[in-house]
């Protein structure tokens, strides 16, 4: 059929074959950028976060600069720990109720964590207690704070928020803090 026809014509049915082609082909390609911008939209939707502000508050900065000093050379010290990150739910504890003893821990973070420069053994735990410390919810979590850590021997010192501290009365309570674990050690 196509010899019959004349070749102007043969030839425009090419060019207009060859344009639905493209045509069809930006089409596909028109719609798979849509999905992947739907996609990208979604998955934003999906992850509603934004940067926080500062690890620590103003008050954690300024007792931190002191416990620093407090601390020495032997110890590094770390903000902001998570407690499953500090305890370890014990051998032979197994299925839900180790899942439920991980679960309690592994959303609670100590305000501060003292750890030995040459083994980053846990040394010792600061925690910098605010007024919301006197919250009958938040005494709850305390209390089972300070016994999970009491149960694996890992000392802590709590530190009522003061206006300003020294660092030399600082290092007396963790030296005191210290002892008492070497003593229960050993």
């Amino acid at each position: 059929m196509a010899a019959s026809m004349p070749p102007e014509i043969v030839r425009t049915i090419q060019r207009l074959t060859a344009s639905s082609a493209d045509v069809v082909l930006g089409a596909v390609v028109a719609g798979v950028v849509l999905a992947a911008l739907v996609a990208l939209w979604r998955r934003g939707r999906d992850l509603p976060y934004v940067a926080a502000p500062a690890l620590l508050t103003p008050a954690e900065r300024a007792f931190f600069g002191v416990l620093r000093q407090a601390a020495g050379g032997d110890f590094v010290l770390f903000a902001k720990v998570r407690l499953g990150d500090i305890l370890q739910v014990e051998h032979g504890v197994e299925g839900k109720r180790r899942f439920a003893a991980f679960g309690r821990i592994s959303s609670k973070h100590a305000d501060f964590v003292l750890c030995d420069l040459r083994t980053f053994r846990v040394a010792l735990v600061i925690e910098l207690d605010d007024r919301s410390h006197q919250l009958r919810a938040r005494r709850r979590r305390d209390e089972f704070f300070d016994a999970a850590l009491a149960r694996a021997g890992v000392p802590l010192l709590r530190v009522p928020v003061a206006r300003g501290y020294d660092a030399g009365s600082l290092r007396e309570k963790m030296a005191v803090a210290l002892h008492a674990r070497r003593k229960a050690v050993g």
